[in-house]
C-alpha cells in the first residue's frame, strides 16, 4: 500500500500544472480557514460614504481591493467568501458521496428490480441540464447556503451513483468476494468489507473533481440570485451585485470575485485531473 502510494505521488508530480493546482489549492483551503481573521473589516457592514472606493491601484491603503456600492471592503468580503464557497464544496462532497455511495452499491450488488427502478429514476435525473436542474431545486427549497448545498448534491449524486453502480459490478464478481459469500458471509459485510474498499478509488478522484464544479454552481445561483442570500459575502453574489456598475467604471467588485471564482475552479479541476492520470494503471504506463 506504502509503494502504491509513492508511486501515485511521483507520477503526480511529473504533471507540473497539477502541482502548482495543488499549492493553490492548498493556499485557498488555508485561507477559508484564517480568512475572516484575517480580514481587516467586517464584511456585511454598510458604510454609504465609502462606496465606489478604489484600491491598491490608486494608493489606497485603508481598502486594499476598494470598496463595492454600499461601501463594503472587498478585501474582506473575497477572505469571506473563500471560506463559504470551500465550505459549501466540502458540503455537496460529503452529502454526494454518503447518498451516492449508498444507491451504487445497493444498485450494483443487488441488481435485479432494485437496479432497475434506481437507474431509471437516475436516468431521469441525468435527462435534466445540471445547472436548470440546480435552479429549480433552489428555488423550490428557498434561500440559504444549506439550501444551495442540497440543490448541487442532488444534481451530482446520479453520476456519482453510476460510477459506483459499475465498479460495483466488476468486483462482486471477483473469486475472493465469492470465496467470502461461499465461507457464508452476509451481504453486509461482504459489501462493507470487500466491495466498498474496492470501489473508492473512483469516487475519490470523481469527488475531487467536483470540488472546483461545486464551487462554480455555487458562484452560479449565488450571482442568479437563487438560492444564496444577496447579501452573504459569497463570489457568485460579488458579481452579481457588481455588474450593473460595470457601465460606470467600477470594475474592481466584478472583477476580483471573478479571479478568486477561476481560480478556485481551475485549481481544484487540474489538481483532480492530475490525481485521476496518477491513479490510473493504463495512464501510468
Amino acid at each position: 500500500m506504502n509503494s502504491e502510494f509513492k508511486q501515485v505521488v511521483r507520477v503526480y508530480k511529473r504533471n507540473k500544472l497539477a502541482v502548482v493546482a495543488f499549492f493553490i489549492a492548498l493556499i485557498l483551503m488555508i485561507l477559508a480557514v484564517i480568512g475572516p481573521y484575517l480580514a481587516p473589516y467586517d464584511p456585511v457592514e454598510i458604510n454609504l460614504q465609502l462606496r465606489f472606493e478604489p484600491g491598491f491601484w490608486e494608493g489606497s491603503t485603508d481598502h486594499f481591493l476598494g470598496t463595492d456600492n454600499l461601501g463594503r471592503d472587498i478585501f474582506s468580503r473575497i477572505l469571506y467568501g473563500t471560506g463559504i464557497s470551500l465550505k459549501v464544496g466540502y458540503a455537496v462532497i460529503a452529502i454526494t458521496a454518503v447518498i451516492g455511495l449508498f444507491i451504487g452499491l445497493v444498485s450494483g450488488y443487488f441488481g435485479g428490480v432494485v437496479d432497475i427502478v434506481i437507474m431509471r429514476f437516475i436516468d431521469i435525473l441525468l435527462a435534466f441540464p445540471p445547472l436548470l436542474l440546480a435552479l429549480v431545486i433552489a428555488a423550490t427549497l428557498g434561500t440559504g447556503i444549506e439550501k444551495a448545498m442540497l440543490a448541487i448534491a442532488i444534481i451530482y449524486i446520479p453520476s456519482l451513483a453510476r460510477i459506483v453502480r459499475g465498479s460495483v459490478l466488476t468486483v462482486k464478481e471477483m473469486p475472493y468476494v465469492e470465496a467470502s459469500r461461499a465461507m457464508g458471509a452476509g451481504n453486509i459485510w461482504i459489501i462493507l468489507g470487500h466491495v466498498l474498499p474496492n470501489v473508492l478509488t473512483p469516487v475519490i478522484v470523481y469527488l475531487t473533481l467536483l470540488l472546483g464544479d461545486a464551487i462554480l454552481y455555487t458562484a452560479a445561483l449565488g450571482f442568479l440570485g437563487v438560492g444564496i442570500d444577496p447579501t452573504t459575502p459569497e463570489w457568485g453574489a460579488m458579481l452579481s451585485s457588481g455588474k450593473d456598475f460595470l457601465i460606470l467604471g467600477k470594475w474592481w467588485i466584478t472583477v476580483f470575485p471573478g479571479i478568486m471564482i477561476f481560480l478556485a475552479v481551475l485549481s481544484f479541476n487540474l489538481f483532480g485531473d492530475g490525481l485521476r492520470e496518477a491513479v490510473d494503471s493504463k495512464l501510468r504506463l
